[in-house]
């Protein structure tokens, strides 16, 4: 971390130039490391290209391009063919993703790639956004309970509150802590600030920053006042780490010297500015374990303008939800869970909601709903959106609860659709 801390740093502050550069030096490198796995090693040698083709040094995108994405699960079935030398090794550490997808998967990293991907890269983000050293900082996650650091610790001053344990646990454990900074699921912040509307406390935060779950508008303003803080949104994966990270200005911010994201369309090119496709990602700064042009599982958009901030990272622009959320209505129209979402956050009186497909022509609607809303309305009013904006026979099944069901990890997935072993036939 010492010997890299200057440069990451001195990243966030190159000239476009210089950091489209370093990307395309990174990308080179990571190529033909990925050329000396069994794994890539057979797939770049059936796209023609050897370890040693000179077109890794001119043009290492259009190496890339050549290399269809990859999912999960074939790299999982690849196993140690993925590994240099055959392997892991003891020095390497490794992180498994949570399976909330229902693939867990695990990957190895070398230290030098660990350490700048899990701290450096993270540090450098979250000090743009004012956080200092000094700060007291919380993570809620999905520790296990009795795991939970209830106290800030030695000189980190960093505690761990669990997400697996009841709402109000989590508030007054949270309270007493006083933090200066909050990282955590957008769903359990929301679950603490009202524990603490209920009891009539307030808890005032210097910032917080979400990830691990889409932050919808109305779920980011429902906690800036909460807390009367800052919302910085992050996104990234278990395999990759940190992505894209928001600033002051509200750029989403890539971390395009670590790692390289593109969005491909239907037909898997590159998508245009702005519009929306699946996202693929290649992590530039890890041999240990390649990851080249890995399917991250969401869909999202990149956006050409330059943020505000006058940083030269490429900006993320909406990322609209897992491709495993995508519903599949009868006559295999596909609908994306942006479409679901910007039709019900309209709703007057609704606080929160979860959707759930139950067949091709049914929905359910979880809602928590405000005091004193008329539930009857708030009802007919689900069901006319959903018909209206997403599809106009759909059946909508309305439910009103006091606490919306998390996943693995504690994660909230608010759309949920079929699962893939039940199929739709598609009309011709």
């Amino acid at each position: 971390m010492a010997v890299d801390a200057p440069s990451v740093f001195r990243a966030g502050r190159l000239p476009s130039e210089s950091l489209e550069a370093l990307g395309r030096q990174r990308l080179t490198r990571l190529l033909r490391a990925a050329a000396a796995t069994e794994f890539y090693g057979g797939r770049l040698h059936a796209a023609g290209i050897g370890d040693r083709d000179p077109l890794l040094e001119r043009d290492p995108a259009q190496v890339l391009a050549a290399l269809a994405p990859v999912g999960k699960q074939e790299l999982r079935e690849a196993g140690n063919r993925l590994l240099q030398g055959g392997g892991p090794r003891p020095e390497w550490r490794s992180s498994a993703s949570s399976g909330s997808t229902g693939e867990p998967f695990r990957v190895y990293y070398e230290p030098r790639a660990w350490a700048m991907l899990k701290h450096l890269v993270k540090l450098r983000a979250r000090y743009a956004c004012g956080m200092r050293p000094a700060d007291r900082v919380v993570l809620l996650d999905a520790t296990p309970v009795m795991g939970s650091r209830a106290a800030l610790a030695g000189v980190s001053r960093v505690a761990r509150i669990s997400v697996l344990q009841p709402a109000e646990a989590m508030t007054t454990k949270m309270a007493a802590l006083a933090p200066d900074t909050v990282y955590g699921l957008p769903s359990a912040l929301l679950e603490v600030a009202a524990v603490l509307r209920a009891r009539g406390d307030r808890l005032a935060i210097h910032r917080i920053f979400t990830s691990g779950e889409l932050l919808r508008r109305p779920v980011r303003d429902e906690l800036a006042d909460a807390f009367q803080s800052q919302v910085f949104d992050i996104y990234g994966s278990s395999e990759t780490k940190e992505i894209a990270w928001q600033c002051p200005a509200g750029g989403m911010h890539v971390n395009s010297d670590v790692v390289r994201l593109e969005v491909l369309d239907e037909a898997g090119q590159p998508a245009a500015d702005g519009v929306e496709g699946e996202l693929v990602a290649t992590l530039l700064v890890n041999r240990a374990m390649p990851l080249v042009r890995y399917r991250l599982g969401d869909r999202g958009t990149l956006l050409r303008r330059r943020c505000g901030c006058g940083r030269a990272f490429p900006l993320l622009g909406v990322v609209t939800g897992r491709q495993a959320d995508v519903l599949v209505l009868a006559g295999g129209a596909r609908v994306s869970p942006y479409t679901i979402t910007c039709a019900l956050e309209r709703i007057a009186g609704m606080l929160r909601y979860q959707v759930t497909q139950l067949d091709a022509n049914r929905l359910q609607v979880r809602a928590i709903v405000e005091p004193g809303a008329d539930r009857v309305i708030v009802a007919a009013k689900v069901r006319s959106a959903l018909r209206s904006e997403v599809a106009p026979f759909l059946d909508t099944e309305v439910e009103f609860v006091s606490r919306l069901p998390t996943g693995a990890g504690g994660k909230f997935r608010v759309v949920q659709p079929l699962p893939e072993a039940v199929a739709i036939p598609l009309t011709v």
